[in-house]
């Protein structure tokens, strides 16, 4: 019970669980895996000490930075041995993305970002047609996010290319706050 003690003001402050120094703190204890830093980069001084604190892949979101903050990004992370992760929520942001040289790894959030409505129908939506065979053309792999909370959903994205799940943390969110609440 002790280690969720400070659970609530995680809740309250979900900054904590995404911060530089927990990125730290999981590289130091010894976890081998590679560790995603999930920070709103917008600067490229984040990437330098995100990989001082031990993180080997990077968020950079393409409704956040323009193509050429990307472009700049994507060098400056291979240059210091990180992979980025290119996070795209609609078609438009999409097509910016398969515009950008060097591109390997593409999240699809399935969240709307004007009305926070999640549809993974998204991802296939995304995935079709000319954008598809681009994304299996140049070997990129995609990355389904938001919204896949039963092994259903997971077969779903599976089935339309997407190779890998980032939505631990919504399972940590409901385990954290149910942890909190037994507590």
């Amino acid at each position: 019970m002790k280690r969720w003690s400070s659970m609530p003001q995680c809740i309250n402050r979900p900054e904590i669980l995404s911060s530089f120094e927990n990125l730290e703190k999981i590289r130091n204890s010894g976890v081998k895996c590679p560790l995603l830093c999930k920070k709103f980069v917008i600067d490229a001084w984040q990437i330098y000490y995100a990989r001082t604190k031990g993180a080997d892949a990077i968020l950079l979101i393409a409704a956040v930075l323009p193509d050429l903050d990307i472009k700049y990004m994507t060098k400056i992370c291979k240059l210091l041995g990180l992979t980025p992760l290119v996070e795209v929520h609609d078609e438009r942001e999409m097509d910016r993305v398969l515009g950008i040289d060097g591109i390997e790894l593409i999240g699809i959030n399935n969240r709307n970002l004007e009305t926070f409505k999640v549809d993974i129908s998204n991802t296939k939506n995304l995935l079709q047609g000319e954008r598809g065979r681009i994304i299996r053309e140049r070997g990129i792999i995609v990355v389904g996010e938001s919204g896949l909370f039963t092994p259903a959903d997971i077969a779903y994205v599976q089935e339309t290319g997407v190779k890998a799940i980032n939505a631990i943390h919504t399972s940590f969110w409901k385990i954290s706050m149910v942890m909190v609440e037994e507590c």
